[in-house]
């Protein structure tokens, strides 16, 4: 009896509203695991396509975490104010997006590979560069998903001290471990 009275006021409208959230959640779900693979492929592809570079911005960032980060605030208004007169003058703001996205890209691998190195560090493992750069890229990742903290803690400090490691890198006088220059056998079986 009580069955029937629940299900006579279940309507249409509430299935298609339970439907409908569903969708948008299994939706917002695949695009995020879309999108952190993404980026996980594009910091290796960086990581591959310029390794003493990122080699020097982890070790600044490793060396001068502080600093890194104090840099990386002003480059990112930098890089702001280069956006707004962009929208006058769209050359400018093309060269502005474009050098946002190599240094970010450059800044968020070094970044997470300083994190993913930290994280073996502490466990007592040993690992390769591309190891730590997918650990820290998905722990930095994971917790960029966490609300109100992640979106406005965690995600602007790694993109802030990889910008600021990209400059403080540049200028700093320390050498950075050289990038492996051995030919890689791959064995095929």
């Amino acid at each position: 009896m009580m069955m029937l009275a629940l299900e006579e006021h279940v309507t249409l409208q509430q299935v298609h509203d339970t439907a409908v959230f569903f969708f948008w959640t299994a939706g917002a779900l695949v695009s995020t695991a879309t999108l952190v693979a993404a980026l996980t492929g594009l910091l290796t592809l960086t990581m591959v396509v310029a390794p003493g570079i990122t080699a020097r911005c982890t070790t600044a960032l490793r060396e001068h975490n502080f600093l890194s980060f104090f840099v990386g605030a002003p480059t990112f208004a930098a890089f702001g104010v280069l956006a707004l007169i962009g929208t006058r003058a769209p050359i400018i703001g093309f060269a502005a997006v474009a050098g946002f996205t190599v240094l970010a890209l450059v800044g968020l691998a070094s970044t997470s590979e300083d994190v993913g190195r930290r994280l073996a560090w502490v466990c007592g493992k040993e690992g390769s560069r591309a190891r730590h750069l997918a650990t820290g890229w998905l722990v930095i990742a994971a917790a960029s998903c966490v609300p109100v903290i992640g979106w406005f803690i965690v995600l602007p400090y790694a993109i802030l001290s990889g910008l600021g490691s990209f400059l403080v890198g540049a200028f700093s006088r320390g050498a950075a471990p050289a990038a492996s220059r051995e030919p890689v056998d791959i064995e095929i079986r």
